[in-house]
C-alpha cells in the first residue's frame, strides 16, 4: 500500500488513510478480489487480461464446465464491485481473422458475462494503436435488473398466465448512442432539418465573408487615395 506522509495522528488513523487512499498491491490471483476487503470494491483495470488465449485453443472434447476459467472471467467471478475498465479489442472490433469475433484481449466467455452483467457508459479509441489492432478503453458499470410481467392468453390452455422476465436496468445517462455510422454513409443519420440548418449557416457565413472584403476593400481605396 503506498503510504501517505507522516502526520501526528495515532497509527489507527493512519492505516485508516492508507485503506482509502493510495496503491494498493497484493499477491496472488484473481480470488484476491473477493478475499480482500480492502479491495473488494474498488475498480477492476483489466488491460489485454487473456492475450495469449485463442478459441482454437480450446479443447473441444473437454467439457466446457471442467474447463479453467480464463483470467478476466475468474477476476469477473470474484469482483464485486461496480466499475470495471477494460483495455483491449472487443466484440467484432478485432481485424484479426484468426482470433475472431472475440478478438485478441479477453476470452469470450469474460465478455459474455461483461455484456450481460454490466452496461458500457465509455468507449474510446486509444491514440496508438497498431496497424492491425483496434484497440479501445471501456468502461463498464454494473447493471441493475428489473422484472417485467406479462399477462398470458386465455385461449392458449398451455399457457399457465403470468410470465415475469428479467431485463437489464440502464438510466437514460448512462445509454450509449445508437446511431452509428461510418463517414461513407454518415449522410443518412443526418435529419432533414440538420440540411436547412446547414444551409442556413452556410448563407450568413457567406454574409460575413462578403462584408469582410467589401470592407477591406474600402480601407485599401482610403489608404491608396491618401497616398
Amino acid at each position: 500500500i503506498s503510504g501517505s506522509k507522516k502526520t501526528n495522528k495515532s497509527d489507527s488513523s493512519n492505516k485508516t488513510q492508507n485503506k482509502k487512499k493510495g496503491l494498493v498491491i497484493r499477491e496472488g490471483g484473481p480470488e484476491m478480489l473477493s478475499e480482500d476487503p480492502d479491495i473488494n470494491d474498488r475498480t477492476l483495470f483489466l488491460c489485454y487480461p487473456d492475450e495469449d488465449i485463442m478459441p482454437s485453443q480450446a479443447d473441444e472434447s473437454e467439457e466446457e464446465d471442467s474447463r479453467p476459467l480464463s483470467m478476466a472471467a475468474a477476476c469477473l467471478e470474484h469482483y464485486t464491485g461496480d466499475t470495471i475498465i477494460h483495455v483491449g479489442e472487443l466484440f467484432c472490433d478485432t481485424l484479426s481473422v484468426d482470433q475472431a469475433p472475440w478478438g485478441r484481449s479477453s476470452a469470450n466467455e469474460f465478455q459474455e458475462r461483461l455484456g450481460c452483467e454490466y452496461h458500457c457508459i465509455l468507449k474510446m479509441k486509444l491514440e496508438n494503436n497498431w496497424l492491425h489492432v483496434r484497440d479501445t478503453l471501456s468502461v463498464w458499470k454494473r447493471s441493475e435488473s428489473c422484472c417485467m410481467v406479462f399477462q398470458g392468453s386465455d385461449e392458449d390452455e398451455e399457457d399457465e398466465g403470468e410470465e415475469e422476465v428479467e431485463y437489464k436496468y440502464i438510466p437514460p445517462e448512462e445509454m450509449l448512442p445508437v446511431d452509428v455510422a461510418a463517414p461513407c454513409v454518415a449522410h443518412l443519420l443526418k435529419k432533414k432539418g440538420d440540411n436547412v440548418k446547414s444551409r442556413e449557416q452556410n448563407n450568413v457565413n457567406e454574409e460575413r465573408k462578403r462584408k469582410r472584403n467589401d470592407e477591406a476593400k474600402q480601407h485599401s481605396q482610403i489608404a491608396g487615395n491618401a497616398w
